[in-house]
């Protein structure tokens, strides 16, 4: 594929798609931006594909990372594009009132307390692996290298943190609730 085989690249995309589709409608519910993502994607590799890793063991895991990213930065910029367009309404039409302002800020330090207080609960390693992954955006082999690890055991560590958070956020949600 590498060394532009139409054929191999087909058989990767046939092979790939639905498994793709599945992991992408998971992280952004919208079917037609799961969709074009997962075009692009492909319209990228076939782009790059002279200068890609011909090294790659685990080639579903390469392109559910690469998935990923595309979807996260696609979220991203559509909810900044939100953000600005509401903004730009706001400025247009009535100011918010000082007590909506307090409001919308405390909302903030609560969300962000709450999130404090989860990480805190997290093991100093479950932490640290946390931090270089998703603060300082280091691949799960970078991380490994970087703390005598396998990958997979980073990537266990990920999924295991992730799972907490989760589960703490839900119960500081229902304590708040009640």
């Amino acid at each position: 594929m590498a060394e532009g085989d139409k054929g191999s690249f087909l058989a990767i995309y046939q092979t790939h798609y639905h498994a793709l589709f599945c992991y992408g409608f998971s992280l952004s519910v919208d079917r037609e931006l799961t969709k074009d993502c997962i075009q692009e994607l492909f319209v990228e590799i076939w782009n790059t594909r002279p200068s890609l890793n011909t090294e790659v063991k685990n080639v579903r895991s390469y392109l559910f990372t690469w998935l990923r990213r595309k979807i996260s930065r696609e979220l991203t910029r559509l909810s900044k594009e939100s953000a600005f367009n509401e903004a730009a309404e706001e400025s247009d039409g009535i100011q918010a009132s000082y007590e909506e302002l307090l409001i919308a800020f405390q909302q903030s330090d609560e969300k962000k307390e709450q999130l404090r207080s989860a990480l805190a609960k997290l093991t100093k390693k479950q932490l640290e692996i946390v931090k270089l992954k998703f603060f300082e955006n280091l691949s799960y082999r970078a991380i490994a290298t970087q703390k005598s690890l396998t990958p997979r055991t980073v990537y266990n560590t990920i999924y295991e943190s992730i799972r907490q958070l989760r589960e703490s956020m839900k119960l500081l949600l229902i304590q708040l609730i009640i």
